[in-house]
């Protein structure tokens, strides 16, 4: 599974929680600060830590992932809103 993660400098234990959680191998990670151009279209989840966003780019990810149909989690930002999202 092939997750993208946008906000945050640093991943933390993320990457851990969402291999346990959701069985996520590969990440990408976007800082937040602009939208880098890559081909995100084979991704299966989309986590974004809203507190470290702006708008345009939220904007931005939300509807790349209704397009291509992506599971999205938005968090503020803490990984314990992670740990316990079904």
């Amino acid at each position: 599974m092939k997750c993208l993660i946008v906000g945050t400098d640093r991943l933390g234990s993320a990457p851990a929680i969402l291999k346990k959680k959701f069985n996520v191998n590969e990440i990408v990670h976007w800082d937040g600060r602009k939208k880098p151009k890559c081909d995100l279209t084979n991704l299966d989840l989309i986590v974004v830590y809203t507190g470290f966003v702006n708008h345009a780019l939220m904007k931005s990810v939300k509807k790349m992932a209704k397009k291509n149909n992506i599971r999205t989690i938005y968090i503020n930002r803490g990984l314990s809103e992670l740990i316990n999202v079904s």
